[in-house]
């Protein structure tokens, strides 16, 4: 019986992670950048594009050093149809976002979070969390915590070659 149970318990998890892996991203969604390369205001401006959109505090440990990583990512990749849009989530932080933006040589999209973008991804309760969005607009990948950037390097040229 509780084999049983386990059982009907992984295939619910399954499920739900696979549907939420399909959602799709409202491209007429606002953003409010702070420092960004892409012009607009708009996630239809990243439209056809991959995404790699994540969420950080500047407070939280783990989320600089995947900045860090970002940049060298966003380097290798923006060549191939691919950006990147971080969300600083904490409140009051606007004021040490240059410093932040200039020490880690960020050259990506940095945006401010706001209510409706957390609804949009379903507020990440824990922080980092990187999603992956194909070129058509569905979340593919969801990580929570620190994602790794050999992992997210893989993702990433996969779904560069899907298309």
């Amino acid at each position: 019986m509780k084999k049983w149970l386990v059982l009907a318990l992984v295939i619910f998890f399954l499920s739900v992670n696979s549907i939420q892996a399909r959602q799709n991203i409202p491209w007429d969604a606002k953003i409010q950048p702070f420092s960004c390369p892409v012009k607009g205001n708009k996630l239809e401006n990243f439209k056809g594009k991959v995404l790699l959109v994540n969420f950080f505090a500047t407070y939280c440990a783990p989320c600089q050093v995947e900045l860090l990583e970002f940049s060298d990512i966003y380097r290798k990749f923006k060549s191939k149809d691919f950006e990147i849009i971080t969300f600083m989530v904490d409140q009051g932080g606007e004021s040490i976002l240059p410093h932040l933006i200039n020490s880690k040589g960020i050259n990506y999209c940095v945006a401010i979070a706001d209510e409706h973008i957390l609804n949009i991804f379903n507020w990440p309760d824990v922080l980092p969390t990187t999603f992956l969005i194909d070129k058509n607009g569905n979340i593919v990948k969801k990580f929570v915590g620190y994602a790794g950037k050999r992992e997210l390097e893989r993702e990433i040229e996969n779904l560069l070659n899907k298309n």
